[in-house]
């Protein structure tokens, strides 16, 4: 499809290119346009934010356009460092006019102070891309002080935090602050940086939101066009595009299928942040309400898990994960992770007992809504959708 990224491109789309494919065209459009037309573009077209939350950009927006405070703020999220998760990045790096482009366009609809572009630091490539996107929109007259959206605009390259994905989070690292969330509400879109209107959008969020801006809210409703990183157990790991909707089964067929020999028995559709789907759930579309109708739903990644290691291996390693990356700020998450992967921890070495299987879900249900962000209830809704899969009797739960 190529709809946001290049057909093919050596080190990253230089503004020549990205023009001949219809690029800033979106921008000139949105110039031309009302802010709030802008906005309602997007809803139209059922643009969702695509880091994970799949929160209606276009309200995003709107609450920021509609807030009586003069002072507001653009804030990029390029984090993207949860396992499995390079979409942000290979499109940072190889197609950076198309985020520049989308973040024009922000920037220009909701009135933005300022544009500050969060990039994980371990992201050289991705960095050194979007600085010479931003250098030649401003030498064509699209941004800086002499260009059409002149807000300024700040890369700033921050070392890796897994929590800081999260938007207050990241908007607590950009103040100087530890990165912790903190309670919602206040949401950004009333008080984020500094106090102060700001919206969040991912990477990806405002590279679709070009196209928009571009094609027209049909003609992107129709296609549906996003993103996947697809890792794990596939013979083709890789960033694909593919339209939203397409057969989970479809996507890790292109992919290449299983290693030789092998065949899928789960897959992660949201990364470590959704409960998993199994051997009998892939030909599910990657939609939504599709996926949300099973339990689950999309995120940063799409990891397969095959039948050459154990889903109780998987579940240890995920859990061991949240233990490490806690904040900190919550001392019940502190604790809970920590038990969630001590309990999970035996299951690398074959089948929980009974009773140690009870005793995990009995845990997640514990530990459910009790932190301040969605950190650790992901952490116990993921023990507890793994933990049937790795003791001697398949589907035992507890009511909630």
């Amino acid at each position: 499809m190529a709809v946001i990224l290049p057909d093919s491109v050596t080190g990253w789309e230089r503004l020549d290119a990205y023009r001949s494919r219809g690029g800033y065209r979106g921008l000139a459009r949105a110039l031309e346009l009302d802010p709030e037309t802008v906005a309602d573009w997007l809803l139209q077209a059922d643009l969702r934010g695509r880091g994970g939350a799949g929160y209606p950009t276009g309200k995003k927006w709107q609450a920021v356009i509609r807030h009586a405070e003069a002072e507001r703020y653009l804030v990029v999220n390029g984090a993207e460092g949860e396992p499995g998760a390079f979409k942000d990045r290979r499109l940072m790096a190889t197609a950076p006019h198309a985020v520049v482009e989308g973040l024009l366009i922000a920037a220009w609809a909701i009135r933005a102070t300022a544009v500050l572009v969060y990039v994980n630091s371990d992201f050289q490539d991705a960095a050194r891309a979007l600085g010479g996107a931003l250098d030649e929109a401003v030498e064509a007259g699209w941004a800086g002080p002499g260009g059409r959206v002149k807000a300024p605009v700040k890369l700033l390259l921050e070392p890796h935090v897994y929590i800081a994905g999260e938007e207050t989070a990241l908007l607590n690292v950009l103040m100087g602050n530890p990165a912790q969330p903190w309670h919602k509400p206040p949401y950004p879109t009333e008080k984020g940086l500094w106090g102060k209107p700001t919206v969040v959008n991912n990477v990806e969020t405002l590279a679709a939101a070009a196209v928009i801006l571009r094609e027209g809210p049909e003609w992107f409703r129709a296609r549906r066009p996003m993103l996947f990183s697809v890792s794990g157990d596939v013979r083709l790991p890789g960033v694909y595009e593919a339209p939203l909707g397409t057969r989970l089964a479809d996507l890790l067929e292109r992919a290449g299928g299983p290693p030789p020999g092998e065949r899928f028995q789960a897959v992660l559709p949201g990364g470590y942040s959704m409960p998993p789907l199994f051997a009998d759930q892939l030909g599910v579309p990657l939609d939504y309400d599709a996926l949300a109708a099973l339990g689950t739903g999309l995120g940063a990644s799409i990891i397969a898990v095959a039948t050459n290691r154990t889903l109780g291996q998987v579940a240890a390693d995920i859990l061991e994960f949240f233990a490490r990356e806690t904040c900190g700020k919550c001392p019940v998450c502190v604790k809970g992770t920590r038990v969630l992967a001590d309990q999970l921890g035996p299951a690398r070495g074959g089948p929980l007992a009974e009773a140690a299987q009870r005793e995990l879900l009995a845990t997640a249900v514990k530990y459910r809504h009790k932190g301040i962000c969605s950190f650790l209830d992901t952490a116990a809704h993921l023990a507890e959708s793994l933990a049937p899969q790795v003791g001697p009797a398949a589907g035992v739960r507890l009511d909630a």
